[in-house]
């Protein structure tokens, strides 16, 4: 049975949010094309977590209601009503700034849309954010960890940089922590299962491995015929794969307590 739990689902899926301009047009797409499906199909995941009772309630913030001040309203509600909060962000994100379907978007840094939740809900009445997880499919999400954590989240999770893999990515991991993995473990596994399913489109790159082997050869002088020489030479070891950059840029990266736990 859940126990004083409530989630909040920020989803933004307009698709778009500007990304890098050295991403081709077509990959851009693409990437805005999966993020999009995840925030749209996300109704049979809070459906799930409803049947399964792992929250008291769930707030479902999308589009229209994808925005800071519904943010802040669930936030004090469940604060007030002593609930433990998780957040889960699906959208699109530049670094700093989580987008929302209007204006102020969340922005990390002093004195950022983010920050500011935590004074704006004191005037609401509340002396803290009962915040514990937030967990974020956006590119660039990790760069507001720092943000979340200040706010008085225990735990922040997000893309170290371009999020190439949304999918399945936050289905894992969403599964582990429900399951009573720690934040880092969830984090974790669902990254490594989730490079499996990008190895034909994100193949990594094969390096030759080399060790140094000392040699001796000989060196002979006209003083001394028989004279030998020691020299260290590089020979191949083997074959390392180098993960390719986009599954690299798509890596979670954990901010405050790794070890909390739903």
């Amino acid at each position: 049975m859940a126990s004083d739990k409530a989630l909040i689902v920020l989803q933004e899926n307009s698709g778009v949010t500007p990304l890098d301009s050295g991403i081709p047009p077509v990959v851009r797409d693409q990437i805005r094309a999966i993020i999009d499906r995840v925030a749209e199909t996300f109704e049979n995941i809070k459906l799930s977590l409803q049947g399964g009772e792992h929250y008291d309630v769930i707030h479902l913030l999308t589009d229209n209601r994808c925005t800071r001040t519904a943010l802040l309203n669930a936030l004090v509600d469940e604060t007030q009503k002593g609930r433990t909060i998780d957040l889960i962000v699906l959208g699109h994100g530049t670094p700093e700034k989580l987008k929302l379907k209007r204006t102020p978007h969340l922005t990390g840094g002093e004195g950022g849309k983010i920050r500011s939740l935590l004074p704006d809900a004191k005037r609401k009445g509340v002396d803290e954010i009962r915040l514990r997880l937030v967990y974020m499919c956006n590119c660039y999400g990790s760069t507001v960890n720092d943000d979340w954590l200040a706010i008085g989240a225990q735990v922040s999770v997000g893309a170290r940089a371009i999020n190439w893999m949304p999918e399945p990515i936050t289905t894992y991991f969403v599964h582990y922590w429900l399951a009573g993995e720690t934040a880092e473990e969830a984090a974790r596994k669902a990254y490594d299962r989730t490079k499996l399913f990008y190895l034909p489109i994100f193949p990594p790159t094969p390096r030759i491995t080399y060790k140094d082997v000392e040699m001796t050869y000989p060196c002979p002088t006209w003083e001394d015929p028989s004279r030998t020489c020691t020299k260290e030479f590089q020979v191949p070891d083997g074959v390392e794969f180098i993960p390719h950059t986009n599954v690299k840029q798509s890596e979670l990266v954990v901010g405050g307590d790794p070890n909390s736990i739903f």
